[in-house]
């Protein structure tokens, strides 16, 4: 494919950015991510204190890259989302970088003989089965979140149900009962089980960070705690905590939004351990559309990657679920979905499925993409000029 002249200019800077980029984002540092965030899941709404506390401690360990130019918040604006900024911290970022830190979740009602009757904060996708699962409580005295009853959760034509191990601890409103499971992989292909939905996205911004502001990147990075959320038709059913960041700030102009893309093994869709994804829309654009001009900007890009080493799969209008990306585009036309393969996302047939290697492809992309405003506004710019 022969690139355009915006994208070929490009490919000096990546080379610039590509030592840096190698040295941090490394099998052994994803793998590491991955498994520590994974590890704990998080409902929704409550993100941000069982997860925020682990994106802050694994971000202190990169102090040297980040030269006064990261700045980490747990619970930004008292939106309840924890937030990245790279560069200057009261700049106007123009950039910005989605990937939601919460985890699908049930909600529990009055016990019926042995077991819970739940009620799914999430897009409950298991038909029959069961799958290991715990109940978390808020405890006021020490202000923490904690497991009170581990068990199963149940699935009897798609409606779900938790039976405790133990029948002694009696669970009440506002507990959350949350998958468990924990990170294996199998280190000859590099795919692995753990909760990816969205640990990966998560973990693959959380690497980014510290190089985007190494390079003095001008950018946001947003960890909503809400993007699971009540399943529905409507375009706002889901992504209600990058609303209220949206709702915020000056708009951004492009947003690159992190989430698992839905693949299986045969078929058309995207392939394990191929590199990241690139899609068009999702949810047969009842979610969000990128611009053909934008797309296809992006497309040419992804060529231009090749050249330092990263792989990205791209589109072949397979079905790619609705994220953040649904927020985003209420506001601003400029997103693009730039996720993960992987399966079973929801624990629907089994345990959720990814692979390390397409990690670390998505992690050096989201760096190298921060090029792509500055492509989009000389776009916009020749456009204009020849329309006269």
């Amino acid at each position: 494919m022969k690139q355009t002249p915006s994208v070929s200019s490009t490919t000096a800077h990546l080379l610039v950015l590509q030592p840096l980029v190698d040295s941090h984002i490394t099998v052994e540092r994803m793998r590491r991510y991955v498994a520590s965030i994974s590890s704990v899941a998080s409902p929704s709404t409550a993100a941000s204190f069982l997860r925020g506390p682990i994106l802050k401690q694994l971000l202190q360990e990169t102090k040297a890259l980040q030269n006064g130019n990261l700045h980490f918040s747990l619970n930004y604006e008292k939106t309840g989302n924890s937030i990245i900024l790279t560069g200057t911290k009261n700049s106007r970022k123009k950039l910005w970088y989605i990937a939601h830190l919460d985890t699908v979740s049930y909600l529990v009602q009055a016990k019926q003989q042995s077991r819970y009757p739940l009620v799914p904060f999430c897009q409950h996708m298991i038909q029959n089965g069961r799958r290991s699962a715990v109940a978390y409580r808020f405890i006021p005295s020490n202000s923490r979140y904690e497991i009170v009853a581990r068990g199963c959760l149940e699935a009897e034509d798609y409606h779900p149900f938790f039976r405790p191990e133990s029948g002694d601890l009696k669970l009440k409103p506002g507990d959350r009962i949350v998958f468990s499971t924990f990170y294996q992989e199998d280190r000859f292909t590099g795919n692995f089980t753990a909760h990816i939905d969205n640990a990966v996205g998560v973990a693959a911004l959380l690497a980014a960070a510290p190089v985007l502001a190494a390079a003095k990147v001008e950018a946001l990075l947003a960890f909503p705690d809400e993007e699971e959320g009540p399943s529905g038709l409507g375009n706002q059913m889901i992504g209600r905590g990058s609303t209220r960041i949206l709702n915020l700030l000056p708009l951004p102009e492009l947003v690159v939004v992190s989430d698992v893309q839905q693949t299986a093994f045969g078929g058309d869709g995207p392939k394990l351990g191929e590199g990241a994804v690139l899609s068009e829309f999702s949810s047969l654009t009842r979610g969000a559309v990128t611009p053909p001009h934008l797309y296809a900007l992006a497309v040419g890009f992804v060529g231009a990657l090749q050249e330092v080493g990263v792989k990205i799969q791209t589109s072949t209008n397979s079905y790619t679920s609705r994220s953040d990306d649904v927020s985003v585009m209420l506001k601003t036309p400029n997103v693009l979905l730039l996720g993960f393969p992987g399966f079973n996302r929801h624990f629907d047939l089994g345990e959720p499925t990814a692979n390390i290697y397409d990690v670390v492809n998505l992690a050096k992309a989201i760096v190298y993409f921060a090029a792509l405003p500055t492509q989009l506004q000389q776009i916009w710019k020749q456009f204009e000029t020849n329309t006269g």
